[in-house]
């Protein structure tokens, strides 16, 4: 196995500086360079491109025309995974590779991809299973399963009776449960990885900047030569130069390759996933649960995620506005009612549910009958005008998809420019996405040492991973070890770090993306909105134009 490569950033070294300050110099430095390759996109897509051109010694510019991971990269299921149902797709090679990349981020970012229990209930009474069959035909997906994961399997999966399964889960319906299959797969948190993701490829030299938006393209003859930028903060715009140009904008996709050729471009088909947030204490699960869902043939996961129970998610087609979906008030019932019949001693209502979001998968139309039916791997388009279009795609594989896209530009440019990078090959595998993490164990000594909560070492680990030292040191300035919501461990350090170092422009980015405080509170961070903007530097939003 190769060793991982822990620099530029880590713990005990002192992190570069991130933030609105770097924001405006790098608008400053796109505006005068010429770059190898610009990155249209933000999310975790265009974020893992950026990353391994830079870190190949390629010159990089990358823009996001809202915040970082605002679309699809902060709206999924939260897992890392190798996708059970595609096997009963005879999709093997997109779960193979998935089971590949999961690994891979147990490396290189492990707060970011930990173990987690999934629990395949299996009933009597002909109660589908997540493979379409009986037991024994999910037992024999599941060894599969296994198998393809190779010798970076967590765990192999079991049998458990039904009183385990129920120990695991004590409200999940009991009548006529034969018992359940236990296997592994990880749980992470999506708008962290991008962030991380997005902040490694700066420590390597790539210019980025969100809130800036591609508006129109610049040819040099029939090939694209750059693109106009418009900042978003203060309405003023700015060529662009690149010599190659990537699409990653996920849903956008289409719109953005419109753009360029100057024709519609229809290759996208998006399909709406919504997910509800309730309280962990109403399910009160051990292990994330397969459930079926209702009106759909596929299955729902329930998942305990950070103190909270997270449920999803739905797959229908879509045609609206993709800019903000939301989840509509049947679809939250229909999720609410599936998770009502698979845990009935929950006695789940509407009044339990936290929060819901939504978010549109990019995927790619082949016109077939449902979304559902649609293939979730990725397809590299090049266009006429040398435009390389990134679609599709899971997030469990961003890494492999920026890697064949970055070998597509590199070839490209090493043709046509005479450029070549200083690293042939991707590097990425090897490369720590916060540097050293220490261990939970060490928290009573790591408590002591800055003068902060037990409570409060433990969230920081788990959240920044071997970022947390820098957070810690913020945390042991006066005030602001004290926390931002009574019921959340979150604490206003937080706040402070995300300005200083994670290019967190408005109270909005922080709360929603920077950590997922929108999303565990009832009031979507209201109560501490004021305080957060204070310790950000702002006024309430930022002026987006």
């Amino acid at each position: 196995m190769k060793s991982i490569d822990h620099s530029p950033t880590g713990s005990g070294t002192t992190q570069q500086e991130f933030s609105v300050r770097t924001r405006t110099a790098n608008i400053e430095r796109m505006r005068l360079r010429t770059f190898d390759i610009a990155v249209i996109g933000g999310g975790i897509t265009g974020a893992g491109v950026a990353l391994d051109a830079a870190s190949r010694g390629l010159s990089v510019a990358l823009v996001e025309k809202n915040d970082f991971a605002s679309g699809a990269s902060s709206r999924s299921s939260k897992l890392i995974h190798g996708g059970l149902r595609y096997i009963g797709q005879f999709r093997i090679s997109l779960v193979r590779q998935a089971l590949s990349e999961r690994a891979f981020l147990m490396r290189v970012a492990p707060h970011l991809a930990q173990p987690l229990g999934f629990l395949a209930p299996v009933y009597r009474k002909g109660s589908p299973s997540p493979l379409g069959g009986n037991r024994f035909k999910l037992g024999a997906g599941l060894t599969l399963y296994d198998l393809l994961a190779g010798r970076a399997n967590i765990e192999k999966h079991r049998w458990l009776e039904p009183g385990e399964a129920l120990r695991i889960a004590p409200r999940l319906a009991a009548d006529d449960l034969r018992g359940a299959f236990l296997y592994y797969d990880c749980l992470t948190d999506d708008s962290r990885l991008v962030i991380e993701v997005i902040k490694t490829a700066a420590s390597h030299g790539a210019v980025v900047a969100n809130y800036a938006a591609a508006q129109s393209f610049d040819k040099t003859g029939k090939h694209i030569s750059g693109f106009e930028v418009k900042d978003r903060l203060t309405g003023r715009t700015f060529p662009l130069r690149a010599r190659v140009v990537v699409n990653a904008s996920g849903v956008w996709s289409d719109e953005v390759a419109s753009l360029a050729e100057g024709r519609t471009v229809r290759r996208l088909r998006p399909s709406k996933g919504i997910h509800l947030v309730l309280p962990s204490e109403k399910i009160a699960c051990g292990a994330a649960v397969l459930i079926p869902s209702l009106g759909e043939r596929r299955f729902l996961f329930v998942i305990p995620w950070l103190g909270r129970t997270l449920i999803g998610t739905t797959d229908t087609g879509y045609s609206g506005e993709i800019e903000n979906p939301r989840a509509g008030p049947d679809e939250i019932e229909r999720v609410l009612q599936s998770a009502a019949r698979a845990f009935p001693n929950a006695r789940l209502s509407q009044g339990d549910v936290i929060s819901s979001f939504a978010g549109l998968r990019p995927l790619i139309d082949s016109r077939k009958g449902s979304t559902a039916g649609l293939s979730r791997e990725d397809a590299i388009v090049e266009d006429k005008s040398g435009l390389i279009s990134i679609i599709g795609g899971k997030l469990t594989t961003y890494r492999h998809m920026a890697e064949r896209v970055v070998d597509r530009a590199a070839r490209h440019l090493a043709r046509y420019f005479g450029v070549r990078a200083s690293a042939r090959s991707s590097r990425t595998a090897t490369i720590s996405l916060t540097g050293p993490i220490s261990r939970e164990s060490d928290s009573a000594r790591i408590s002591e040492e800055f003068g902060v909560s037990g409570e409060t070492v433990l969230h920081l680990i788990r959240t920044y991973g071997g970022n947390a030292s820098t957070v810690l040191r913020i945390a042991s300035s006066g005030d602001l070890k004290e926390k931002l919501s009574a019921e959340l461990p979150h604490v206003r350090a937080e706040a402070v770090y995300a300005a200083r170092h994670e290019m967190a422009v408005r109270v909005e980015d922080f709360l929603n993306r920077r950590t997922r405080i929108a999303l565990l509170t009832r009031d979507h961070g209201s109560e501490c909105a004021a305080q957060a903007g204070e310790l950000l530097g702002v006024s309430g939003l930022a002026p987006i134009s």
